[in-house]
């Protein structure tokens, strides 16, 4: 649960921090995809967020995991971190993207740990 908490904290701290502008800044939407892959068994909580909804959490996904949403253009930043609510084995892996209109804007990746534990750091996208 610390972990948890942590994650939130570190993505609501990104997505304060986060100034860069987008030239696309004042079209109405944008089409953004989450996407979580690879060969982790285990299962994850998943929280995405932004600066004007706030925080999302998904629980105990499983791989592979994909989540569309459509921002409007008063969304300035978004972000996106999981942490394992159940393990899996030790040394498998997880990639966490995100996508813009088809195209990878942000990518992170994560190793299990030696009791299968799993945190994939949170990343965010500015528009």
């Amino acid at each position: 649960m610390k972990k948890l908490v942590f994650t939130f904290v570190m993505l609501f701290a990104i997505l304060v921090s986060c100034k860069k502008k987008d030239p696309d800044q004042n079209s109405s939407s944008r089409k953004i995809r989450y996407e979580i892959t690879g060969n982790f068994t285990g299962k994850f909580d998943v929280i995405y967020s932004d600066n004007v909804n706030g925080t999302t959490r998904v629980t105990n996904v499983a791989l592979p995991w994909s989540k569309e949403v459509t921002y409007g253009s008063n969304v300035l930043s978004i972000g996106i971190g999981a942490q394992a609510s159940t393990t899996g084995l030790p040394s498998q892996t997880a990639t966490v993207k995100i996508y813009r209109d088809e195209t990878v804007v942000k990518t992170t990746s994560a190793t299990s740990g030696s009791l299968g534990e799993m945190v994939i750091p949170t990343i965010a996208y500015s528009f």
